[in-house]
């Protein structure tokens, strides 16, 4: 894989990943039995990994997946996949 820009533009930092949108279920401190019945978080929370997808940012006529820094700073780059670059038309998780 390579990045199209591996640096961040505004701090100059590289790039630490690709930002991701992950689905879950925030559990419950009981099972709720009542109606009434108070329930709090449990601090537990379970990612549904299969659901998990890159963000992506439309840039021009291209769809590019959002990377950041770990200074939390985010930008679009194409990202070249065994030398071909990943945009909406042809990444795999697209809708």
């Amino acid at each position: 894989m390579k990045l199209n820009i591996p640096v961040c533009p505004e701090c100059g930092e590289p790039a630490r990943g690709t930002v991701e949108r992950l689905s879950g279920v925030a559990t419950f401190d009981c099972e709720p039995t009542g109606h009434d019945q108070h329930v709090e978080y449990s601090s537990w929370t379970e990612i549904w990994w299969d659901e998990q997808k890159t963000v992506h940012q439309q840039v021009g006529s291209d769809n590019l997946p959002l990377v950041c820094c770990g200074g939390g700073h985010t930008w679009p780059t194409a990202i070249e996949w065994n030398s071909q670059p990943v945009t909406h038309s042809n990444r795999k998780d697209k809708p």
